[in-house]
């Protein structure tokens, strides 16, 4: 629940072969703030406290390692872990993006799925053909996919995902007058099969107004110079 109280280690989680850290050093919090504050550590918990079966069904069905089905040629599934391969340290990296490749088009898509409270639709470019003279030869329509979540589920995390803007890591991304749902990303790339400190992806994904969403919108930014981190780059210009 978000407000289950949780432990972010102080900042370090040392196990040892690897450690997990976190940007923010926060000992005992409760699970909303552990999403305002981008907790690392806190995910990585979560995620290997989960069952197996459980973590691979929603990373699934969320739409990771799948492809949408999107009309447009040449998309790619990205690519996750088979479940025989989840061991801890999979697991905890799983937890907060990591061992995971997707691509914008999935991570657009999976927030979309929440704002659409916990539905997942097919995304589609194309809403009609027309003749020279205007009349429609085909038309397309929203296409539900399946039910990620539920309701209340959705709901509740478009709570926590408005607390982010408003309190939280994505600040740069409010606005006067709009409740904006949105979370910032930080990531290192890979670069010769390992994670650079030099090369990051900075994101911010959100959607409004978040009380009745009507859009949802991913900005991406590859390799961002000086400050690389999402809520600093990429939320002001969604919020632009």
């Amino acid at each position: 629940k978000p407000e289950t109280m949780v432990n972010a280690h102080g900042g370090t989680l040392d196990l040892g072969t690897y450690k997990i850290t976190d940007d923010k050093p926060l000992g005992m919090i409760p699970f909303t703030a552990a999403l305002e504050y981008s907790s690392n550590i806190v995910f990585s918990t979560v995620a290997l406290e989960m069952p197996d079966a459980k973590l691979y069904k929603y990373v699934r069905e969320f739409g990771f390692g799948l492809t949408s089905g999107i009309d447009l040629p040449g998309e790619l599934p990205g690519k996750t872990r088979k479940i025989e391969e989840f061991d801890e340290p999979t697991k905890r990296f799983l937890g907060f993006g990591y061992g995971i490749a997707t691509t914008p088009l999935q991570i657009l898509n999976a927030y979309a799925a929440i704002a659409n409270g916990g539905q997942m639709m097919k995304p589609y470019m194309i809403e009609e053909i027309q003749d020279a003279d205007g009349k429609a030869l085909k038309s397309f329509q929203p296409e539900k996919v399946r039910r990620v979540v539920s309701e209340k589920t959705a709901e509740t995390l478009t709570d926590m995902l408005c607390n982010v803007v408003e309190r939280g890591t994505g600040q740069n991304a409010r606005l006067a007058g709009i409740r904006i749902a949105g979370k910032t990303g930080t990531s290192q790339q890979l670069v010769d099969a390992e994670y650079s400190k030099q090369a990051y992806n900075a994101s911010f994904v959100g959607y409004f107004p978040a009380d009745d969403p009507k859009v949802a919108i991913l900005v991406l930014l590859d390799k961002p110079k000086g400050d690389y981190h999402g809520g600093a780059v990429a939320a002001p210009i969604f919020a632009n």
